[in-house]
């Protein structure tokens, strides 16, 4: 049972025996089969059934309740897991400052009760010495690109995985209360299109939305004969002599691989990049030739970012309503705060069984 698409939760499925039945959100599903086209990040998986937000299903002995969370990835859930007399729930990864922190407050409002075991993610949860900082809400990033946007001269570059929805929702707000024009690459444009949600998430033939593809997408496409993917995007295409005219008015998604598709563009005059994920990816080796190709062409470098995980004090709220006899954590690198934070926690090793 797939909580959600980030790659830490689905990376290991296609080792599992194709006899074992997967079961995931169907708009999740659906992201990672596009996503697959054009990055590792992505899987097609023949799924045996869909989640969906409170409806139970039976799965062996066991009884498994969705319940849809607020979370960087898209249809997102947290799993109430029943057998044997016992209740077990797994927040999988949650948040409560998001674009749908209201799924966070009804959960307290309504949690399942009798909760024997709660497995708490706590990413958030770090060690008494870790040097941490509250971090924006999505609503704050986007006041934050509003700022970026009306002082930028230039195009601004935005740096964000476009499998997070609610970034793309955040971008598309405010490049239109700024005047400006949401650029999505090819990916981008199909993975919004993909929620399925295409009145409320932007859209390539949106207004306000063009859609820009890099040479990279192009040879892609060809080499897979897959023109398909591109003929629905032409009559919202931007093109690369189109780029600087229009550069002052543009918030474009950008990554590293589309460095020369812009150098060639001629469209880097005054412009302004911004990172969206988390500062640490900075460091990584793809990160590192991001930084030195922007300092050569003396492209400023800001962050605006919001968290896919919850804050301790959200993450207290949750564990109060759902108080479960047990909170064991999970996801952290600092299991030993967890008694700091919360009543009746557990602390359990990898790989450990132990019998309620």
């Amino acid at each position: 049972v797939v909580s959600h698409a980030h790659p830490d939760h689905y990376g290991l499925v296609a080792g599992a025996d194709p006899s074992v039945p997967i079961y995931m959100g169907e708009a999740a599903q659906r992201v990672l089969a596009e996503a697959a086209f054009f990055t590792p990040g992505g899987g097609r998986f023949e799924v045996a059934g869909f989640l969906r937000n409170r409806e139970p299903f039976e799965l062996g002995p066991f009884r498994v309740t969705p319940y849809l969370m607020d979370h960087s990835a898209f249809d997102a859930y947290a799993l109430l897991v029943e057998a044997g007399g016992q209740r077990l729930l797994y927040s999988g990864d949650i948040r409560a400052h998001g674009r749908k922190a209201v799924l966070f407050e009804r959960f307290i409002a309504n949690p399942p009760e009798e909760v024997d075991t709660l497995l708490l993610e706590g990413t958030h949860v770090r060690d008494s010495t870790a040097v941490t900082t509250p971090g924006l809400s999505e609503r704050g990033v986007e006041e934050r690109y509003i700022e970026i946007l009306r002082e930028a001269k230039g195009i601004v570059l935005a740096c964000y995985s476009p499998q997070n929805i609610d970034r793309v929702v955040t971008l598309f707000r405010a490049a239109k209360r700024t005047g400006r024009t949401l650029v999505l690459d090819l990916y981008a444009a199909s993975i919004t299109r993909a929620t399925g949600r295409l009145d409320t998430i932007p859209q390539a033939d949106w207004e306000g939305v063009r859609v820009f593809v890099p040479v990279a997408q192009r040879v892609r496409v060809q080499r897979e004969q897959a023109f398909k993917r591109i003929d629905w995007v032409k009559p919202h295409r931007l093109y690369p002599e189109q780029l600087a005219p229009l550069a002052d008015k543009l918030v474009m998604t950008f990554r590293y691989s589309m460095a020369t598709d812009l150098d060639r563009a001629g469209c880097l005059t005054d412009a302004q990049a911004v990172w969206s994920m988390w500062p640490g990816y900075l460091d990584d080796p793809s990160g590192t030739r991001l930084r030195n190709w922007l300092e050569q062409r003396e492209i400023p470098l800001v962050l605006a970012h919001s968290s896919g995980h919850a804050r301790s004090e959200d993450l207290q709220r949750f564990a109060t309503a759902v108080s479960a006899s047990q909170v064991v954590p999970i996801h952290t690198s600092a299991p030993q705060r967890f008694g700091d934070l919360f009543a009746n926690v557990t602390i359990r090793a990898d790989g450990e069984w132990w019998v309620a």
